[in-house]
Protein backbone atom coordinates (compact mmCIF):
# COMPACT_ATOMS: atom_id res chain seq x y z
CA UNK A 1 0.00 0.00 0.00
CA UNK A 2 1.24 3.49 -0.85
CA UNK A 3 1.09 4.98 2.64
CA UNK A 4 2.37 8.38 1.49
CA UNK A 5 -0.43 8.81 -1.03
CA UNK A 6 -2.88 7.61 1.63
CA UNK A 7 -1.90 10.20 4.27
CA UNK A 8 -1.66 12.95 1.65
CA UNK A 9 -5.35 12.45 0.93
CA UNK A 10 -6.24 13.47 4.50
CA UNK A 11 -6.74 17.17 5.30
CA UNK A 12 -6.01 17.03 9.06
CA UNK A 13 -2.67 15.96 10.61
CA UNK A 14 -2.32 12.27 9.78
CA UNK A 15 0.39 9.61 10.02
CA UNK A 16 0.75 5.87 9.60
CA UNK A 17 2.19 4.05 12.62
CA UNK A 18 3.79 0.61 12.60
CA UNK A 19 3.76 -1.69 15.63
CA UNK A 20 6.17 -4.59 15.96
CA UNK A 21 4.44 -7.79 17.09
CA UNK A 22 6.05 -9.78 19.91
CA UNK A 23 5.20 -13.26 21.24
CA UNK A 24 2.69 -13.45 24.07
CA UNK A 25 0.60 -10.47 23.00
CA UNK A 26 3.34 -7.91 23.55
CA UNK A 27 4.71 -5.20 21.27
CA UNK A 28 8.14 -3.95 20.29
CA UNK A 29 9.14 -0.82 18.40
CA UNK A 30 6.46 1.67 17.40
CA UNK A 31 7.46 3.83 14.44
CA UNK A 32 5.98 6.71 12.48
CA UNK A 33 6.19 5.28 8.98
CA UNK A 34 5.18 8.43 7.12
CA UNK A 35 3.02 11.52 7.60
CA UNK A 36 1.24 14.22 5.62
CA UNK A 37 2.27 17.84 5.46
CA UNK A 38 -0.05 19.13 8.26
CA UNK A 39 1.45 16.50 10.58
CA UNK A 40 5.04 17.41 9.60
CA UNK A 41 4.37 21.12 10.13
CA UNK A 42 2.84 20.48 13.54
CA UNK A 43 5.69 18.27 14.73
CA UNK A 44 8.46 20.48 13.39
CA UNK A 45 11.93 19.80 11.98
CA UNK A 46 12.75 16.89 14.31
CA UNK A 47 10.36 14.65 12.42
CA UNK A 48 11.60 12.16 9.79
CA UNK A 49 9.98 9.12 8.20
CA UNK A 50 10.22 5.74 9.93
CA UNK A 51 11.42 7.26 13.21
CA UNK A 52 10.67 5.63 16.56
CA UNK A 53 7.81 7.69 17.99
CA UNK A 54 9.56 8.30 21.35
CA UNK A 55 12.26 10.28 19.51
CA UNK A 56 9.59 12.87 18.81
CA UNK A 57 7.37 12.78 21.90
CA UNK A 58 7.89 11.32 25.40
CA UNK A 59 7.37 7.58 25.76
CA UNK A 60 3.84 6.78 26.94
CA UNK A 61 2.69 3.25 27.76
CA UNK A 62 -0.99 4.16 27.37
CA UNK A 63 -0.33 5.55 23.90
CA UNK A 64 1.60 2.38 23.01
CA UNK A 65 -1.24 0.20 24.26
CA UNK A 66 -3.70 2.08 22.05
CA UNK A 67 -1.37 1.70 19.05
CA UNK A 68 -1.10 -2.06 19.70
CA UNK A 69 -4.87 -2.49 20.01
CA UNK A 70 -5.44 -0.62 16.74
CA UNK A 71 -2.56 -1.94 14.61
CA UNK A 72 -2.38 -5.54 15.90
CA UNK A 73 -5.79 -6.33 17.40
CA UNK A 74 -7.71 -4.43 14.73
CA UNK A 75 -9.72 -2.19 17.08
CA UNK A 76 -10.65 1.39 16.28
CA UNK A 77 -9.39 3.55 19.16
CA UNK A 78 -10.30 7.06 20.27
CA UNK A 79 -9.06 9.21 23.14
CA UNK A 80 -9.37 12.82 24.20
CA UNK A 81 -6.52 13.55 26.56
CA UNK A 82 -4.67 16.45 28.13
CA UNK A 83 -1.31 16.92 26.43
CA UNK A 84 0.57 18.76 29.13
CA UNK A 85 3.81 18.97 27.12
CA UNK A 86 2.01 21.23 24.61
CA UNK A 87 -0.35 22.86 27.14
CA UNK A 88 -3.45 21.72 25.25
CA UNK A 89 -5.88 18.81 24.78
CA UNK A 90 -5.55 16.25 21.98
CA UNK A 91 -8.43 14.49 20.25
CA UNK A 92 -6.78 11.43 18.68
CA UNK A 93 -8.04 8.48 16.63
CA UNK A 94 -6.29 5.27 15.57
CA UNK A 95 -7.81 3.23 12.74
CA UNK A 96 -6.53 -0.28 11.83
CA UNK A 97 -4.92 -0.74 8.40
CA UNK A 98 -4.23 -3.88 6.38
CA UNK A 99 -0.72 -5.30 6.73
CA UNK A 100 1.22 -7.58 4.37
CA UNK A 101 3.65 -8.62 7.14
CA UNK A 102 3.24 -11.17 9.91
CA UNK A 103 5.53 -9.29 12.30
CA UNK A 104 4.19 -5.74 11.80
CA UNK A 105 0.77 -4.13 12.20
CA UNK A 106 -0.26 -0.70 10.91
CA UNK A 107 -2.76 1.95 11.92
CA UNK A 108 -3.77 5.39 10.77
CA UNK A 109 -3.22 8.10 13.40
CA UNK A 110 -5.16 11.38 13.29
CA UNK A 111 -5.23 14.13 15.87
CA UNK A 112 -6.61 17.59 16.54
CA UNK A 113 -5.58 20.05 19.25
CA UNK A 114 -7.95 22.12 21.39
CA UNK A 115 -6.72 24.85 23.72
CA UNK A 116 -9.02 23.84 26.58
CA UNK A 117 -11.05 20.78 27.56
CA UNK A 118 -14.26 20.63 25.52
CA UNK A 119 -17.24 18.89 27.10
CA UNK A 120 -18.61 17.36 23.89
CA UNK A 121 -15.28 15.72 23.07
CA UNK A 122 -14.68 14.63 26.65
CA UNK A 123 -18.10 12.97 26.81
CA UNK A 124 -17.42 10.90 23.68
CA UNK A 125 -16.92 7.61 25.52
CA UNK A 126 -18.25 4.06 25.28
CA UNK A 127 -21.77 3.26 26.48
CA UNK A 128 -20.67 1.61 29.74
CA UNK A 129 -18.38 4.51 30.64
CA UNK A 130 -21.10 7.03 29.77
CA UNK A 131 -23.63 5.27 32.00
CA UNK A 132 -21.17 5.17 34.90
CA UNK A 133 -20.23 8.83 34.44
CA UNK A 134 -23.88 9.89 34.53
CA UNK A 135 -24.42 7.95 37.77
CA UNK A 136 -21.30 9.46 39.36
CA UNK A 137 -22.22 12.99 38.29
CA UNK A 138 -25.74 12.62 39.70
CA UNK A 139 -24.34 11.27 42.98
CA UNK A 140 -22.09 14.31 43.30
CA UNK A 141 -24.97 16.67 42.49
CA UNK A 142 -27.80 15.23 44.55
CA UNK A 143 -26.29 14.98 48.03
CA UNK A 144 -24.87 17.56 50.39
CA UNK A 145 -22.70 14.91 52.07
CA UNK A 146 -19.42 14.84 50.12
CA UNK A 147 -18.32 11.60 51.83
CA UNK A 148 -21.45 9.75 50.70
CA UNK A 149 -21.07 11.16 47.20
CA UNK A 150 -17.49 9.93 46.92
CA UNK A 151 -18.50 6.49 48.20
CA UNK A 152 -21.02 6.26 45.36
CA UNK A 153 -18.31 7.28 42.87
CA UNK A 154 -15.84 4.68 44.16
CA UNK A 155 -18.56 2.03 44.12
CA UNK A 156 -19.26 2.77 40.45
CA UNK A 157 -15.53 2.59 39.64
CA UNK A 158 -15.41 -0.82 41.33
CA UNK A 159 -18.44 -1.97 39.32
CA UNK A 160 -16.96 -0.98 35.96
CA UNK A 161 -13.34 -1.97 36.61
CA UNK A 162 -13.84 -5.16 38.60
CA UNK A 163 -10.95 -3.96 40.76
CA UNK A 164 -9.85 -5.48 44.05
CA UNK A 165 -9.37 -2.02 45.55
CA UNK A 166 -10.30 1.52 44.53
CA UNK A 167 -9.24 4.75 46.22
CA UNK A 168 -9.59 8.50 46.01
CA UNK A 169 -6.40 9.89 47.52
CA UNK A 170 -5.48 13.47 48.42
CA UNK A 171 -1.95 14.84 48.68
CA UNK A 172 -1.07 17.94 50.71
CA UNK A 173 2.36 19.37 50.00
CA UNK A 174 2.06 21.90 52.84
CA UNK A 175 1.74 19.20 55.51
CA UNK A 176 3.47 16.51 53.41
CA UNK A 177 0.65 14.03 53.99
CA UNK A 178 -1.44 11.64 51.92
CA UNK A 179 -5.05 10.89 52.87
CA UNK A 180 -7.26 8.03 51.69
CA UNK A 181 -10.31 10.24 51.24
CA UNK A 182 -12.46 7.31 50.17
CA UNK A 183 -11.65 3.65 49.48
CA UNK A 184 -13.43 0.38 48.82
CA UNK A 185 -12.44 -3.29 48.73
CA UNK A 186 -13.99 -6.12 46.75
CA UNK A 187 -15.67 -8.91 48.78
CA UNK A 188 -13.08 -11.36 50.05
CA UNK A 189 -10.19 -8.98 49.53
CA UNK A 190 -7.95 -8.31 52.57
CA UNK A 191 -8.54 -4.81 53.89
CA UNK A 192 -5.36 -2.74 53.88
CA UNK A 193 -6.30 0.90 54.35
CA UNK A 194 -2.80 2.14 55.14
CA UNK A 195 -2.03 5.23 53.09
CA UNK A 196 0.86 5.07 50.66
CA UNK A 197 3.66 7.24 52.00
CA UNK A 198 3.90 10.87 50.95
CA UNK A 199 7.46 10.26 49.73
CA UNK A 200 6.28 7.61 47.24
CA UNK A 201 3.18 9.49 46.09
CA UNK A 202 5.28 12.59 45.51
CA UNK A 203 7.34 10.66 42.92
CA UNK A 204 4.27 9.99 40.80
CA UNK A 205 3.95 13.46 39.30
CA UNK A 206 7.48 13.43 37.86
CA UNK A 207 7.03 9.82 36.76
CA UNK A 208 3.79 10.64 34.92
CA UNK A 209 5.50 13.61 33.27
CA UNK A 210 3.53 14.89 30.31
CA UNK A 211 1.24 11.84 30.28
CA UNK A 212 -2.11 11.83 32.05
CA UNK A 213 -1.74 8.77 34.25
CA UNK A 214 -0.36 5.26 34.59
CA UNK A 215 -1.93 1.98 33.47
CA UNK A 216 -0.25 -1.38 34.07
CA UNK A 217 -1.96 -4.52 32.74
CA UNK A 218 0.71 -7.22 32.84
CA UNK A 219 4.13 -8.22 34.17
CA UNK A 220 5.96 -6.70 31.20
CA UNK A 221 4.45 -3.27 31.91
CA UNK A 222 5.08 -3.71 35.65
CA UNK A 223 8.76 -4.39 34.89
CA UNK A 224 8.88 -1.25 32.76
CA UNK A 225 7.31 0.76 35.57
CA UNK A 226 9.78 -0.70 38.07
CA UNK A 227 12.69 0.68 36.02
CA UNK A 228 11.17 4.14 36.38
CA UNK A 229 9.97 3.89 39.99
CA UNK A 230 11.54 0.91 41.78
CA UNK A 231 10.49 1.85 45.34
CA UNK A 232 6.82 2.11 44.45
CA UNK A 233 6.72 -1.12 42.46
CA UNK A 234 8.53 -3.04 45.21
CA UNK A 235 5.85 -1.93 47.68
CA UNK A 236 3.10 -2.98 45.25
CA UNK A 237 4.62 -6.39 44.61
CA UNK A 238 4.74 -6.95 48.37
CA UNK A 239 0.93 -6.58 48.44
CA UNK A 240 0.32 -8.77 45.38
CA UNK A 241 -0.52 -5.98 42.94
CA UNK A 242 -0.52 -7.26 39.35
CA UNK A 243 -2.38 -4.45 37.58
CA UNK A 244 -3.23 -0.84 38.32
CA UNK A 245 -4.71 2.30 36.81
CA UNK A 246 -4.00 5.69 38.31
CA UNK A 247 -4.77 9.24 37.12
CA UNK A 248 -4.09 12.55 38.86
CA UNK A 249 -6.74 15.06 39.92
CA UNK A 250 -5.67 18.64 39.36
CA UNK A 251 -6.72 22.05 40.50
CA UNK A 252 -5.48 24.32 37.73
CA UNK A 253 -1.89 23.02 37.25
CA UNK A 254 -1.40 21.59 40.74
CA UNK A 255 -1.98 17.90 41.56
CA UNK A 256 -4.35 17.61 44.54
CA UNK A 257 -4.83 13.84 44.53
CA UNK A 258 -5.28 10.63 42.54
CA UNK A 259 -7.94 8.16 41.44
CA UNK A 260 -6.42 4.73 41.89
CA UNK A 261 -7.53 1.13 41.23
CA UNK A 262 -5.50 -2.06 41.63
CA UNK A 263 -5.95 -5.58 40.31
CA UNK A 264 -8.69 -4.57 37.88
CA UNK A 265 -10.15 -6.49 34.93
CA UNK A 266 -7.54 -5.76 32.24
CA UNK A 267 -9.98 -6.83 29.52
CA UNK A 268 -11.86 -3.61 30.31
CA UNK A 269 -8.84 -1.33 30.20
CA UNK A 270 -10.44 1.07 27.68
CA UNK A 271 -13.55 1.52 29.81
CA UNK A 272 -11.44 1.95 32.95
CA UNK A 273 -9.15 4.49 31.28
CA UNK A 274 -12.07 6.54 29.94
CA UNK A 275 -13.90 6.45 33.26
CA UNK A 276 -10.93 7.44 35.42
CA UNK A 277 -9.75 10.23 33.11
CA UNK A 278 -13.14 11.94 32.94
CA UNK A 279 -13.89 11.32 36.62
CA UNK A 280 -10.54 12.83 37.61
CA UNK A 281 -11.74 16.03 35.97
CA UNK A 282 -15.20 15.93 37.62
CA UNK A 283 -14.18 14.67 41.08
CA UNK A 284 -11.15 16.98 41.22
CA UNK A 285 -13.40 19.98 40.54
CA UNK A 286 -15.94 18.81 43.14
CA UNK A 287 -13.27 18.29 45.82
CA UNK A 288 -11.70 21.66 45.05
CA UNK A 289 -15.09 23.35 45.23
CA UNK A 290 -15.96 21.55 48.47
CA UNK A 291 -12.59 22.51 49.99
CA UNK A 292 -13.10 26.11 48.89
CA UNK A 293 -16.60 26.23 50.35
CA UNK A 294 -15.37 24.68 53.59
CA UNK A 295 -12.64 27.32 53.85
CA UNK A 296 -15.11 30.09 53.06
CA UNK A 297 -17.52 28.71 55.66
CA UNK A 298 -14.73 28.59 58.24
CA UNK A 299 -13.72 32.16 57.39
CA UNK A 300 -17.33 33.32 57.66
CA UNK A 301 -17.41 32.02 61.25
CA UNK A 302 -14.14 33.58 62.40
CA UNK A 303 -13.61 37.02 63.82
CA UNK A 304 -10.94 38.63 61.67
CA UNK A 305 -9.31 40.59 64.51
CA UNK A 306 -9.10 38.00 67.30
CA UNK A 307 -9.41 34.68 65.47
CA UNK A 308 -12.21 33.38 67.74
CA UNK A 309 -15.71 32.58 66.46
CA UNK A 310 -17.68 35.66 65.37
CA UNK A 311 -21.15 37.04 66.09
CA UNK A 312 -22.77 35.16 63.17
CA UNK A 313 -21.43 31.87 64.52
CA UNK A 314 -22.62 32.88 68.02
CA UNK A 315 -26.18 33.46 66.81
CA UNK A 316 -26.20 30.15 64.95
CA UNK A 317 -24.92 28.35 68.04
CA UNK A 318 -27.71 29.77 70.18
CA UNK A 319 -30.27 28.61 67.58
CA UNK A 320 -28.76 25.10 67.61
CA UNK A 321 -28.82 24.99 71.41
CA UNK A 322 -32.49 25.97 71.40
CA UNK A 323 -33.19 23.05 69.07
CA UNK A 324 -31.08 20.45 70.91
CA UNK A 325 -31.60 21.68 74.49
CA UNK A 326 -28.18 20.20 75.38
CA UNK A 327 -27.66 19.91 79.15
CA UNK A 328 -25.76 20.53 81.33
CA UNK A 329 -24.83 23.92 79.89
CA UNK A 330 -22.42 26.56 81.14
CA UNK A 331 -22.12 30.11 79.76
CA UNK A 332 -19.45 32.71 80.54
CA UNK A 333 -19.85 36.32 79.41
CA UNK A 334 -16.69 38.47 79.35
CA UNK A 335 -16.39 42.17 78.62
CA UNK A 336 -13.10 44.06 78.26
CA UNK A 337 -13.13 47.00 80.66
CA UNK A 338 -11.78 50.38 79.60
CA UNK A 339 -11.64 49.67 75.84
CA UNK A 340 -13.40 52.90 74.88
CA UNK A 341 -11.01 54.99 76.98
CA UNK A 342 -8.00 53.33 75.33
CA UNK A 343 -9.48 53.87 71.86
CA UNK A 344 -10.00 57.57 72.68
CA UNK A 345 -6.67 58.25 74.36
CA UNK A 346 -4.25 55.84 72.64
CA UNK A 347 -5.96 55.11 69.32
CA UNK A 348 -7.82 52.18 67.85
CA UNK A 349 -4.64 50.23 67.10
CA UNK A 350 -3.98 50.06 70.84
CA UNK A 351 -7.61 49.04 71.39
CA UNK A 352 -7.28 46.25 68.80
CA UNK A 353 -4.10 45.02 70.48
CA UNK A 354 -5.93 44.92 73.81
CA UNK A 355 -8.75 42.84 72.28
CA UNK A 356 -6.30 40.38 70.72
CA UNK A 357 -4.45 39.90 74.02
CA UNK A 358 -7.74 39.48 75.89
CA UNK A 359 -8.92 36.83 73.40
CA UNK A 360 -5.63 34.95 73.73
CA UNK A 361 -6.09 34.89 77.50
CA UNK A 362 -9.64 33.57 77.11
CA UNK A 363 -8.42 30.80 74.80
CA UNK A 364 -6.06 29.59 77.51
CA UNK A 365 -9.05 28.88 79.77
CA UNK A 366 -11.84 27.97 77.34
CA UNK A 367 -12.23 25.86 74.19
CA UNK A 368 -11.10 27.71 71.07
CA UNK A 369 -14.06 26.59 68.92
CA UNK A 370 -16.59 27.49 71.65
CA UNK A 371 -15.35 31.02 72.26
CA UNK A 372 -17.20 33.82 70.49
CA UNK A 373 -16.78 37.54 70.00
CA UNK A 374 -20.41 38.57 70.44
CA UNK A 375 -19.86 42.33 70.08
CA UNK A 376 -17.18 45.01 70.07
CA UNK A 377 -15.62 44.24 73.47
CA UNK A 378 -17.90 41.37 74.51
CA UNK A 379 -16.96 37.67 74.38
CA UNK A 380 -18.90 34.51 75.29
CA UNK A 381 -17.64 31.03 76.15
CA UNK A 382 -20.16 28.16 75.79
CA UNK A 383 -19.53 24.82 77.49
CA UNK A 384 -21.89 21.98 76.57
CA UNK A 385 -22.06 18.72 78.56
CA UNK A 386 -19.67 20.19 81.12
CA UNK A 387 -20.16 19.24 84.80
CA UNK A 388 -20.29 21.92 87.51
CA UNK A 389 -16.84 21.14 88.91
CA UNK A 390 -15.14 21.47 85.52
CA UNK A 391 -17.11 24.64 84.74
CA UNK A 392 -16.11 26.30 88.02
CA UNK A 393 -12.49 25.21 87.53
CA UNK A 394 -12.26 26.86 84.12
CA UNK A 395 -13.92 30.09 85.33
CA UNK A 396 -11.58 30.25 88.34
CA UNK A 397 -8.58 29.62 86.07
CA UNK A 398 -9.61 32.50 83.83
CA UNK A 399 -10.04 34.86 86.79
CA UNK A 400 -6.51 33.99 87.92
CA UNK A 401 -5.18 34.73 84.43
CA UNK A 402 -7.01 38.05 84.43
CA UNK A 403 -5.59 39.05 87.82
CA UNK A 404 -2.06 38.17 86.67
CA UNK A 405 -2.35 40.55 83.69
CA UNK A 406 -2.49 44.05 85.20
CA UNK A 407 -2.98 45.82 81.84
CA UNK A 408 -6.11 43.77 81.02
CA UNK A 409 -9.31 44.12 83.03
CA UNK A 410 -12.24 41.90 82.13
CA UNK A 411 -15.72 41.77 83.63
CA UNK A 412 -16.93 38.17 84.02
CA UNK A 413 -20.38 36.68 84.41
CA UNK A 414 -20.85 32.91 84.67
CA UNK A 415 -23.93 30.71 84.89
CA UNK A 416 -24.26 26.91 84.83
CA UNK A 417 -27.34 24.69 84.92
CA UNK A 418 -28.36 21.09 84.34
CA UNK A 419 -32.09 21.86 84.38
CA UNK A 420 -33.45 20.79 80.98
CA UNK A 421 -36.59 22.81 81.61
CA UNK A 422 -34.66 26.08 81.77
CA UNK A 423 -34.97 28.32 78.74
CA UNK A 424 -31.74 28.64 76.74
CA UNK A 425 -32.15 32.38 76.24
CA UNK A 426 -32.64 32.89 79.98
CA UNK A 427 -29.37 31.03 80.66
CA UNK A 428 -27.47 33.50 78.48
CA UNK A 429 -29.35 36.44 80.02
CA UNK A 430 -28.40 35.35 83.55
CA UNK A 431 -24.72 35.07 82.62
CA UNK A 432 -24.95 38.46 80.88
CA UNK A 433 -26.52 40.04 83.98
CA UNK A 434 -23.74 38.64 86.17
CA UNK A 435 -21.17 40.12 83.82
CA UNK A 436 -22.76 43.59 83.93
CA UNK A 437 -22.89 43.45 87.73
CA UNK A 438 -19.17 42.68 87.75
CA UNK A 439 -18.57 45.51 85.29
CA UNK A 440 -20.46 48.04 87.42
CA UNK A 441 -18.43 46.98 90.45
CA UNK A 442 -15.20 47.51 88.49
CA UNK A 443 -16.15 51.06 87.46
CA UNK A 444 -17.16 51.90 91.02
CA UNK A 445 -13.63 50.95 92.06
CA UNK A 446 -12.02 52.66 89.04
CA UNK A 447 -14.21 55.61 87.96
CA UNK A 448 -11.30 57.06 85.97
CA UNK A 449 -11.66 54.12 83.51
CA UNK A 450 -15.31 54.89 82.78
CA UNK A 451 -15.44 57.12 79.70
CA UNK A 452 -19.26 57.09 79.69
CA UNK A 453 -19.42 58.62 83.21
CA UNK A 454 -17.20 61.51 82.19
Amino acid sequence: MDFQAFVNSVAVPCAVLSVEKKPGGDWGEIRIVTANEPYRQTMGPRYYDNMIYSELVPKDLKFEDYCYRAAVLGRRMHAYVETRALNCWTDQQMIPLESDREDIGYCQYLFEFTQNAEADRMSSVCAESASALIKCSLSLMTTENISESLKAVVSEIMEVSGAATSRIMLIDDDTQTVTNLCEMFAPGEPVNSAAISYEIVKTWEAMIGVSNGVIVKNEHEMDDLERRNPAWVRSMRAYGVTSLAMVPMRREKRVIGYLYVINFNVEKVIEVKELLEVLSFIVGAEISNHSLMARLDALSKRDELTGVMNRNAFKRQIAELEQSCCMPLGVVYMDVNGLKRINDQEGHESGDTLLRHAAQMMERAFEHDHLYRAGGDEFVAIMENCNKMEFDRRVAHFRQLEVSAPTINIAVGAYWTDDAAENVRSIFQKADSEMYADKRAFYLRHPEMNRRKR
